[in-house]
């Protein structure tokens, strides 16, 4: 090609549908590769039950060998957007590009990329993950990045060299790789390689780990002061060595591996968020006790995990900390606790918690908390707590007027106690077997999400007591019928807006008959279907 962006004057209809095997030499720009190159290589089908694509061979184009090598890309420095659900066997990449890969752009989730080119001249690649039959890459002289999680689950790469420039990448780049050991050029200023494992140079960090390494046990060296980003994610292991002198361990620093056990140091102070989530066979764990945060997910889906004790150091847990880790039978909590992260309703409905004790120090906490947990059915409230209490086993401020989380997997009703003057958020949040609610006569607010997922509750009699209530406080499933003998409509908080909610459309309100008409010009009240009472 001889001029840029004119590639489709050389291709009739029928060869872009029917050519298997493409070279262009020459010059070639964006609309090249957008409006001609990106069609020629995606493939057309449909998803089965798993969300799995399932391409149709007889409607995808032919092309499966895209050789670039020879142009030269004109256009900018980056690749534009290409290779979405690409039936590409194999590609490579043309001259003049610097970056390849990002989050709009890349090759991903595709069974058929079995080999690419990098040419020199790139400086970062990024977003070619999950392509298990992608064999082993050579990466050019000029690279200087690879991204976060670029070769994940690329799981026929089995050995890796890198690049004497190449400055920046992380554990997550090659996790799910068949890598027994890492290589690296010896002229690599930044980059270390001991016995296949990556450092950094003084030996102070632990980049990467290679996750088809041979043996099932490994010995953290003691240089090692931090324990990188996806560092061990995906690796065999099954125990490790941590020493004395590591302080920081990185987020999904061990996510997916398999490790039985952890014995963390005092020396930690901190560690990332999904260090340690969906460690499917981790079963028993001791902590640091100089951490002050769990952070979100940090053993997410962790199902063999029954126990786990937090140190009195831990002033923050995140709710999600043990999110999806369905196994969980006893978490321990101490005085020096201050907060229950509030992340929104994450765990699920599901969990076999029975004991967990919630110390005196606690200040803050989740909505709704542990109620997924269908064994467990009341809350061990350390009794000297100025903040809680607990009233007919519903954890409650400590003056009784604000309700805050109901436990009882099971219960098909509740009562809520007298004085109650406020629902808290998510109170009842996913309780699916709960089928009746009394409200007290003294209830004043209902805050938002206080019913979602009580997928067995039909109706509500709400008190004239009401003076406000947030417009998702009501989102409850299956609820078909309100109650309010009010005559004035309470104030609807939250995110009203001016258009009908579509969540209530269907659900009756039920209000004093001389205010029919307010309650339908009312903000939030008039998504329901308003009718006298």
């Amino acid at each position: 090609m001889d001029k840029p962006n004119t590639l489709s004057q050389h291709l009739t209809n029928c060869d872009i549908y029917n050519i298997s095997i493409l070279k262009i030499t020459g010059v070639i720009g964006r609309k090249d590769i957008e409006d001609v190159l990106d069609d020629m290589c995606t493939a057309w089908g449909t998803y089965d039950d798993d969300d799995n694509f399932i391409p149709d061979l007889e409607e995808t184009p032919a092309l499966r060998h895209l050789d670039l090598g020879d142009s030269e890309y004109v256009d900018g420095t980056c690749m534009p957007p290409f290779g979405y659900k690409s039936q590409l066997e194999s590609f490579i990449l043309p001259k003049g590009l610097e970056s390849f890969g990002g989050p709009d752009n890349g090759i991903c989730g595709t069974d058929t990329l079995r080999h690419i080119v990098f040419q020199n001249g790139i400086k970062i690649i990024g977003n070619i993950l999950s392509c298990p039959n992608l064999a082993n890459i050579a990466f050019p002289d000029s690279l200087e990045e690879i991204c976060p999680f670029t070769f994940t689950g690329c799981s026929s790469i089995t050995s890796v060299r890198l690049p004497s420039r190449l400055k920046s990448f992380d554990g997550t780049s090659f996790a799910g790789c068949n890598i027994k050991a890492f290589e690296i050029d010896e002229n690599n200023p930044y980059f270390s390689v001991i016995d296949g494992v990556v450092y950094n140079k003084d030996l102070t960090v632990l980049v990467a780990f290679p996750s088809a390494f041979p043996n099932k046990h490994f010995d953290i060296p003691k240089s090692t002061i931090t324990i990188g980003h996806g560092a061990f994610m995906d690796s065999k292991l099954e125990t490790i060595s941590i020493p004395d002198g590591v302080k920081n361990i990185d987020e999904d620093a061990f996510e997916g591996s398999s490790l039985k056990r952890i014995e963390m140091p005092d020396s930690v102070i901190n560690v990332g968020r999904m260090a340690f989530r969906s460690c499917f066979e981790l079963e028993r764990v001791r902590l640091s006790n100089s951490l002050s945060v769990l952070p979100a997910q940090l053993f997410g889906s962790c199902p063999r995990l029954k126990e786990l004790d937090v140190p009195s150091s831990v002033k923050q847990i995140y709710y999600s900390t043990i999110a999806w880790s369905g196994g969980l039978e006893r978490l321990h909590l101490h005085d020096g606790l201050e907060e229950i992260v509030d992340e929104g309703p994450m765990l699920g409905t599901y969990g076999e918690l029975y004991e967990v004790n919630l110390p005196k120090t606690l200040k803050k906490i989740q909505g709704g908390l542990f109620n997924y947990s269908e064994i467990l059915n009341d809350y061990n409230l350390d009794s000297d707590s100025p903040y809680f209490k607990v009233i007919d086993s519903a954890l409650c401020s400590y003056d009784g007027k604000e309700i805050f989380a109901v436990p009882g997997f099971c219960r098909t009703e509740y009562v809520i106690p007298e004085g109650i003057e406020v629902i808290g958020i998510r109170a009842f949040a996913f309780l699916p077997n709960i089928k009746f609610i009394k409200l007290p006569q003294t209830i004043k607010e209902i805050k938002s999400r206080a019913f979602q997922g009580c997928s067995s509750l039909l109706g509500l009699v709400i008190p004239s007591s009401i003076e406000r209530v947030d417009i998702d406080a009501l989102w409850a499933d299956n609820l078909k019928y309100i109650s309010i003998d009010k005559p004035t409509p309470p104030k609807m908080t939250g995110h009203v807006s001016k258009e009908k909610d579509w969540r209530y459309k269907d659900v009756e309100l039920y209000v004093p008959k001389d205010s029919v008409e307010e309650y339908k010009k009312a903000p939030g009240w008039n998504s329901f279907n308003v009718k006298p009472l």
